[in-house]
Formats: structure tokens, sequence, C-alpha cells
């Protein structure tokens, strides 16, 4: 098959789960509010008062009450009320929304702080505020852009490439800025099924995160353990491989970062802090649309909406659109209604394209270019090229 019928089999792909995805979750959507009696009887209207008695203005416009103990409850003890999307979005509280914003917008900060630190370690210096450029062009190129989450760190490596002769460096840096946030992401969820309770939903997910957390250790280790990196491949095969000069100097960068452990840290931490914010901003907005949100199950919240995060970075429809509200449908059932979670995910999407909006001012007016005048300094070779001729001779 040539590259241009891959592209559209891709693409009519992309197409078919995103319709899918997005079908099945819709199916539970409705307009009005769906109160369940003990009964198993459906009343349809919208809930003026959840109070009791719990006064609905049924869809015939008429008004009426229900006592509470006459609605039907679920296995966590909540009355069975199915809040339709008017009622979801419109009884949000849009203050809560704001303060969702405010809480997101400094997470741009520190994803520059971090890419300017792994720049650091291959000897490539960048401004603060090009380092914020950067993110805020690829966070908004991100929904833009037909790539999707990728597009993003496309935009990144090639305009980084423009500040530095090292532009092989700085393309792998890109990439592995995006290892250590998927790392540092994987690590906490890790570790937060790991010590939770084993009777909780949680527990579930224990097995797959230690599994895929596991993996990543020893692919890790398997990587750069000098033993293994030597019997990889053989020698005779590596002059075979294209553009095999750019892969040593991005190995050459990956072991660059060993030399900076302090650097690589720091952009661990800061990455843990950033997502810490991140789902505090995701929270808020639960809290707003009247999830069954409270500090008791705020690690699950932080479990589930990190998942999402992971499958927007997967290959498939720009941004997980319908891939990541099929998670949700499934993650928050029991603490929502199915409109509800759909004005979640609509909500966060929201939230992160408004806060990335400088982005569109940056790529419009190509402040992202270095400045004609800048005389690059000379590239520097992360290790000298015997050596890292030899390291890929025993890789």
């Amino acid at each position: 098959m040539i590259a241009k019928n891959r592209k559209h089999v891709f693409n009519l792909l992309r197409i078919v789960i995103c319709i899918g995805a997005l079908w099945y979750v819709v199916r539970g959507v409705t307009v009005d509010d769906h109160i369940t009696l003990t009964d198993d009887s459906t009343i349809a209207g919208r809930v003026i008062d959840d109070a009791d008695p719990i006064v609905v203005l049924l869809t015939s416009g008429e008004q009426t009450s229900i006592a509470r103990d006459q609605v039907a409850v679920n296995e966590q003890g909540n009355l069975r009320i199915s809040y339709g999307l008017r009622t979801a979005w419109y009884a949000s509280n849009k203050w809560l929304l704001l303060l969702a914003l405010a809480i997101y917008f400094p997470v741009v900060f520190l994803q520059s702080l971090r890419i300017q630190w792994l720049l650091k370690a291959q000897e490539i210096k960048i401004g603060f505020l090009d380092a914020v450029r950067f993110s805020f062009a690829g966070n908004f190129l991100n929904f833009a852009a037909p790539l999707g989450s990728n597009a993003g760190d496309v935009f990144k490596a090639y305009f980084l490439s423009l500040h530095t002769n090292r532009k092989t460096e700085a393309i792998a840096t890109v990439l592995y800025d995006r290892v250590v946030g998927l790392a540092s992401l994987l690590f906490v969820v890790a570790m937060i099924t790991l010590f939770s309770p084993a009777d909780t939903r949680l527990a579930e997910f224990r097995p797959y995160m230690l599994s895929m957390l596991g993996g990543g250790i020893g692919l890790t280790i398997v990587y750069f353990a000098p033993p293994v990196r030597k019997y990889l491949l053989p020698q005779s095969l590596l002059h075979r491989i294209p553009m095999i000069d750019h892969i040593r100097r991005a190995d050459a960068a990956a072991h660059a970062l060993l030399k900076h452990k302090g650097l690589v840290v720091s952009a661990v931490m800061v990455t843990i802090l950033l997502q810490a914010i991140a789902v505090a901003a995701y929270f808020t907005i639960a809290i707003s649309l009247a999830f069954d949100a409270r500090i008791g199950n705020f690690l699950e919240y932080y479990t589930y909406f990190c998942t999402g995060v992971v499958i927007q970075a997967l290959p498939g429809p720009p941004q997980g659109l319908g891939t990541v509200e099929l998670a949700y449908s499934y993650f928050f059932k029991t603490f929502g209604s199915a409109s509800q979670i759909i004005c979640l995910a609509f909500a966060i999407r929201l939230l992160v394209l408004v806060a990335a909006l400088p982005g569109l001012w940056v790529t419009m007016t190509g402040s992202y270019k270095p400045q004609a005048s800048i005389d690059l300094p000379q590239e520097k070779p992360t290790t000298d090229t015997s050596k890292t001729k030899a390291d890929l001779a025993s890789v």
C-alpha cells in the first residue's frame, strides 16, 4: 500500500473511531432530567429544587413534587436523578468554572520551565520567555492542527531547532520532554493504585498500572545497560540504518540526561506539580457541574483524569475526541449522569483551549522565530565522535 493510501485509511479509521465512541457515549445523554422512582417508573422534566420534596417542572409544563423517599437510589446510596444537558450546564457554578481557569493557567509556565531545564542538559540555552512562547504555541496547535496532541510537539521540535545549531539534540529533547511527562504521570497513578484499599475501584487499575510502570522501568534499564547495548545490534547492521548519525546523536542526548540527574529530577518534580494543578482545575469543574466530587474521592478523580490525558496522547482521533468521552463515561458513571459527563469533557477541552489562546498570538506574529541577527553558537557534540560511535557499536 502506497503512503498516500495508508494516510487515507488511517484518517478514515480515526474518523470511524471518533464517531463510534461519541455515539456510544451520547446514547444516554438527554436534554431533560430523568428521575427514577422506587417502582422503576421514570419522570422526565427539569429539577427546580432537589430538597424534600423534590420539585420538578414536567415536560408538559406542569409542576409536581416528589418525596425523596419515593426516588430510587443507586449502589452508592445516591438518588437516581439523571440530569440532562440543559440542567447540567445552566445549573453549573460559573464562578467555579472561572476559578478552574485561574487554577489551570500556571501550568504552561511549569511546562516551559521543564523544557528549558531539559534543553540545558543538552547545553542548549533558550530564555524562559522563549520557552513560554513555544509552550503556548504548542498547546494551541494541539487543538488547531489536524495532528491533534502531537501537533504541538512537531511545532516545538521544528522551531526549537531554529534557535540552535544542535538541531538533532533539540528535536530529541522535545521527545524526551513528552517521555518525562508521561512517565511522571504513570508513576503517580501507579502509586495511587498501589496504596489504595483493595475494596475500592482504584484497586482494579493496580495490575495494569504496575505492569505499565514495571515495563517502562525495565525498558529503561535495558536501553541504558552497557551489556545489553553491546549486543543489541550487530555493528555490521548499524551502518545500513538510515540517518544513523542523527540516531547516534539522539542516543548521546539521552545519555546526557543521565549526567544531569539534578535537572532531570527537577523536571520530574515540576511535572508532578503541574499535573496536580491541572487535575485540581478539572476537579473544580466537576464540582461546578454538581458531580459527586469531594476530598474523599479526589484520588479517584486524579487517576481517571490522568488516564484521559494518556488516551489523548495515543494515536487516534485528534485530542482523543470520542475516546476520552468514552473513558469518562466508564470512570465517572457513579459520580454523575451521562449528560454531566459530556459537559465535563467539553468544559475541560474548553478550559485547555482558552488557556492556550495566547499561543494564537504567538503563531500569528511569528514571535517564536529566532531574531535574524542572532549568531548561533558553534555546535558542540554531546560526546566526542569516537566515543559516540563506540557507544552505538556497543548499543
